[in-house]
């Protein structure tokens, strides 16, 4: 029985020693890329082991060599059935695709596989690990603009490293919580984790996590205007990144400490000089995502000083390089500066399809995202005289300002408190606690005219929208309710059944009924169009991108009568423009395709069917007018909706006949779907 135990003992040990050394060389790959990269390679492949094949791929990561990372890490996954060493390259896997080739939704299966092996686990190191993924998820979900989702992993990742007394990891978390509250305008958290942060990075003498507690400290001060204390802080980044020779985030502290010299057009000229230097750098490393962040700045320096097209050929530029790396939270950046730009040439109908593009993610973005989103939208929404829409959009915009000014004012009271505590302990320093208290009071003021201010500007609104409704009440009242497609998404959600079809009625003369008609009366005569339906047959309807998109109720033995009978009564309406309307109409089964728990979200995906339908049919000679489709699903979730790439995610499952496409009576065969993007 002793030698048992003693055998266990050891076999423990040789265990907590071998991962010991794993994480040491996986720390020394990282600081010294070039040199165990070299070491490895010149040893025969058939030598290397599973720890060697994962330490070679965190060496060619940080190299930046995505295909020979790639490469090491799936021999690690053969060379190895060990779950703890498994999981290990799960998680680098996911690094791999996640920043080197910037695909998010990859990098996310390979977290879920690696989550999967250590999740039960309660040995140290597996913990350890698991707290690692668990940050990789927190990461990911905000490279996808989701930070809903972002926060409660990096939440559970601090418990988990507090619980194990794991100092690191515990820095780890609180800088990447740090981040995600302050995108979420949640300044007091955000401080109190970055200070808990600066003081483990202190006591560890971690230069890497000085450098990015600096970072986003300066980021805090930034989204408090307090711009001196900020370009302090993001300057000291500047430096311990250079010290650590950590290129990528140095150029990121370039990029900010130019955002943050734009602040004040007296100060363009170092912000210009900032930002050239950050690209001559990103276009020396390669890095799209950085170059597409500098760009974005160089727009944003050519709208201060006042060369409008300039602008617009950058923010252009921005929008393509962040749409190749799926960058969503950057793209909806750049959307919303373009279309500041575009409201001010008074271009309202261009700058509107850009926000429409991000409708259904602001749930889920970020608070400050959601203020510019909703400030702008309620201005362009103003300028086309959509007084409703432009109403409940100033409302949202004046909710979240006043959570960002009641945070920023909480989180300088706080740190004017404690500053007032340390001033009042010393009988020397009384004259700058009054000063201090003076301050403390002004904030408080400004705090209390911030509540007025709100309580005035709701008040106002809700007086100008009873008044407006009263004024158009007798409208309203024989209004068809087209509405637009956000309004539309909800309706369909609250009217959801297994008997709901979406029907998309438009012309492929759009250009030629504008034409003769002029859009204001093409729209009144939709309208009218739509009103002679009963309410309990067109349940809503919307009128986007001159497409009339209808909700009925119907099934899969009526809809194509009902797609006949709708075109046929349009047609009539068109008489006085032409003898016969080219007319289409697509019918789309909401729940068989989206899946019984669809939102109103998901909903937008189904607007990618329509112009692929078309085109599938044109490719098969099937244009014969009235057109009538209809999509159907052959299996549960056929698809996958939520993705960014949908276009090519039905036309693969039409391939495979997943799905299938009707027209005019007729099932296309799967095999003459050939289209290619």
């Amino acid at each position: 029985m002793p030698r048992i135990t003693a055998l266990l003992l050891l076999l423990f040990s040789l265990n907590t020693l071998a991962t010991e050394t794993l994480q040491t060389r996986l720390t020394e790959a990282g600081n010294n890329a070039e040199q165990v990269s070299n070491a490895l390679l010149s040893m025969p492949a058939d030598n290397l082991t599973t720890e060697d094949w994962l330490v070679l791929t965190e060496a060619q990561r940080r190299l930046r060599n995505k295909e020979a990372a790639l490469d090491a890490v799936n021999r690690a996954l053969q060379s190895s059935r060990q779950p703890f060493l498994q999981a290990q390259a799960y998680l680098l896997k996911a690094q791999v695709y996640g920043i080197l080739y910037r695909d998010t939704a990859i990098a996310i299966t390979q977290l879920e596989l690696a989550e999967r092996l250590v999740q039960q686990a309660e040995d140290n190191d597996s913990l350890t690990l698991y707290s690692e993924v668990l940050q990789s998820f927190a990461q990911a979900y905000n490279q996808l603009g989701d930070v809903t989702r972002a926060i409660p992993y990096a939440e559970k990742s601090l418990a988990l490293a507090v619980r194990q007394q794991q100092a690191d990891a515990e820095l780890s978390a609180r800088i990447i919580l740090g981040r995600l509250t302050l995108q979420n305008n949640a300044y007091g958290q955000a401080h109190q984790h970055l200070q808990h942060a600066l003081a483990l990075a202190t006591r560890l003498n971690n230069t890497d996590a000085l450098a990015s507690i600096h970072f986003r400290l300066g980021m805090a001060y930034r989204k408090i205007n307090d711009h001196v204390q900020a370009l302090q802080h993001l300057q000291h980044a500047k430096q311990y990144y250079q010290a650590v020779q950590n290129h990528s985030s140095y150029v990121y502290s370039l990029i900010y400490i130019g955002e943050t010299y734009l602040e004040d057009a007296n100060t363009a000229e170092q912000a210009a000089a900032y930002l050239n230097e950050a690209r001559t750098l990103a276009e020396q490393q390669n890095d799209l995502l950085r170059i597409g962040m500098v760009t974005l700045g160089q727009g944003r320096l050519a709208v201060l000083q006042q060369q409008p097209e300039l602008a617009l050929r950058y923010f252009n530029d921005a929008v393509q390089l962040f749409r190749q790396q799926n960058v969503q939270t950057y793209l909806l950046e750049a959307h919303l500066a373009l279309a500041e730009l575009l409201l001010q040439q008074g271009q309202q109908q261009q700058a509107a399809q850009l926000l429409t593009e991000h409708s259904a993610q602001m749930p889920q973005a970020a608070s400050y995202l959601r203020y510019r989103y909703h400030d702008l939208a309620s201005r362009i929404d103003a300028a086309r005289n959509q007084w409703p829409d432009a109403y409940q959009h100033l409302l949202q915009a004046s909710l979240l300002k006043f959570q960002q000014v009641t945070e920023q004012s909480a989180l300088q009271l706080d740190m004017l408190n404690k500053s007032l505590t340390n001033a009042s302990a010393d009988s020397q320093l009384q004259q700058q606690a009054q000063q201090l208290q003076h301050k403390q009071q002004q904030l408080q003021h400004q705090l209390n005219v911030s509540w007025l201010a709100l309580a005035l500007a709701l008040l106002t609104m809700l007086i100008f929208s009873a008044l407006w409704w009263r004024s158009r009440r007798q409208l309203l009242l024989t209004s068809p309710g087209i509405s637009n497609w956000q309004h539309f998404c909800q309706r369909l959600q609250q009217k959801r059944s297994d008997t709901l079809w979406l029907l998309a009625i438009t012309s492929t003369h759009s250009l030629k009924l504008k034409q003769h008609y002029g859009e204001q009366r093409l729209q009144l005569l939709l309208q009218q169009y739509v009103q002679q339906f009963a309410p309990e047959l067109v349940l809503a309807s919307c009128l986007s991108d001159d497409v009339l998109w209808l909700a009925v109720q119907s099934d899969a033995q009526t809809i194509s009568q009902q797609q006949t009978e709708f075109l046929s009564l349009l047609q009539t309406r068109f008489v006085a423009a032409e003898a016969s309307i080219p007319l289409l109409s697509l019918a789309l089964p909401v729940t068989e395709l989206l899946g019984a728990r669809w939102r109103a979200s998901d909903v937008s995906a189904l607007r990618e069917t329509l112009w692929l339908s078309l085109a599938c049919c044109e490719q098969q000679g099937e244009l014969s007018y009235p057109l009538l489709l209809s999509l159907r699903a052959n299996k549960p979730r056929a698809c996958e909706w939520r993705s960014n790439l949908v276009r090519q995610d039905v036309l693969s499952a039409l391939q495979l006949g997943d799905l299938s496409l009707h027209c005019n009576g007729r099932v296309l065969p799967a095999s003459g779907f050939e289209l290619t993007d």
